[in-house]
């Protein structure tokens, strides 16, 4: 497995630490599909739910079909389509000057990754709308995870705004098609 993967380029050596299934996952290959069940809760707020519809975060729905697919970008990005039952949502990873981004849209948020015992930890440190910098009190506080159990791989979302409550929060497991 190469080191050219977003997660790869963004952790140097620490990437190659991480669980088997982990590194599978994100491999540098043109097109991987995977394949799985996700479970998805959405905040209750007025302002939850508006940031929830605009950035097309999937409804509520228990141990739904989940799929996600990465293509490369012609820029050497990764654009991630993901679909939750029914539900697409699409962002797209860079890795511009040394850093981490995904992008939903007008959305542009700078992510940390870290390893953090056998799991990679995925944070969003700063974010712009539109390119203008949002203030702390509007940039989602994302936390992710990734891990391997018994040799599949585990994933577990939580987007959540300090004005607004829970966006959406979201985890399942995925396998390789």
């Amino acid at each position: 497995m190469s080191t050219y993967c977003m997660y790869a380029r963004s952790m140097g050596g620490r990437f190659r630490s991480l669980p088997w299934a982990v590194r599978r996952v994100h491999s540098d290959t043109a097109w991987r599909l995977l394949i799985g069940r996700a479970t998805v809760r959405r905040g209750a707020g007025l302002l939850s739910r508006l940031a929830g519809w605009a950035f097309a975060f999937p409804p509520a729905q228990v141990a739904t079909p989940c799929r996600v697919e990465f293509r490369d970008t012609a820029d050497g990005g990764e654009r991630w389509w993901r679909r939750f039952g029914g539900h697409p949502m699409s962002s797209v990873l860079s890795f511009e000057e040394g850093r981490l981004y995904e992008r939903f849209g007008a959305l542009k948020c700078e992510l940390e990754c870290e390893k953090r015992g056998l799991a990679l930890v995925i944070k969003c440190r700063r974010a712009w709308i539109l390119g203008f910098p949002l203030p702390a009190s509007l940039v989602p506080q994302v936390i992710a995870s990734e891990k391997e159990r018994d040799g599949r791989f585990l994933f577990r979302v939580h987007i959540r705004i300090p004005i607004a409550g829970l966006i959406a929060a979201y985890h399942g497991t995925l396998d390789a098609a």
